[in-house]
Order: C-alpha cells, then structure tokens, then sequence
C-alpha cells in the first residue's frame, strides 16, 4: 500500500513497476472525479431548492432577506421584489434583487404555518419544563 502512494521513489525499472504506476493513476482518477461529485451534486442541490422557494413567492408571502430584513411582498417583478416592512404607521417599502431573499415563511392559516407554530410551542414548553 506505501509503494502506491510515493510518487517520487527511484527505483529500477521492474516488470511489475508499470502496474503499480497504473493503479497510482486509477487511484488519483478515483479521488478527483470523488472530490468534484462532493462539490457539484451540493451544490445542483441547493440551487434546485432556491429555484423551488422562488416558484413559490408570491404577493403577501413573508420573507426574510439574506441580511435579515423581515417584510411582505408587495410587488415581484422578473429580477426584483419589493418589502412592505415597519410597525403602525412607520412602513417602508424597500426593493431588492430576487437573489436576496433567504427565505419564505408559510402564509398564515396554512398546515405548513400551523405546523410551524406547534413545533415553536412545543420548545418553548420543553425549555419551560427544564427551568
């Protein structure tokens, strides 16, 4: 096993040399094609899950920026959304790139928001109980 993995040894030229060259080189081909699937399939991954939380944005959805703004869709357009954000009397509406959307939270009275908000009780009373 230490034979294939050194590379720089100098050693006379036997008959079996070029089949332990081979194997060095099958080996390396292995863990190359390894290390660029650990990469590319996370990574398809990911942009399959944003290309489905932006299918689903619409007006009135609840979404959170990627530098943590919190607001409503008010208005979508192909490359930007516009955010009705602030209390009372105290709104904004700010415009953003689609890219900047971190994610969506479920529209009230949905399974997805009640399901949501049961979980979130759940651990508040769990970490009410080990008070």
């Amino acid at each position: 096993m230490l034979e294939l993995l050194n590379f720089f040894e100098d050693t006379e030229s036997t008959g079996g040399d070029w089949v332990s060259k081979l194997i060095m080189g099958i080996i390396f081909v292995v863990l190359i094609v390894g290390f660029i699937l650990l990469m590319i399939i996370p990574q398809r991954k990911q942009k399959k899950r944003q290309q489905e939380m932006m299918s689903q944005l619409a007006i009135g959805s609840i979404v959170t920026t990627i530098g943590g703004l919190v607001g409503e869709v008010v208005q979508l357009d192909d490359t930007h959304i516009w955010l009705l954000t602030g209390i009372g009397d105290n709104k904004t509406t700010m415009q953003f790139l689609r890219q900047a959307i971190h994610s969506i939270a479920p529209a009230p009275g949905t399974p997805e928001a009640e399901a949501l908000e049961k979980a979130e009780k759940e651990k508040e009373n769990e970490i009410d109980e080990i008070k």
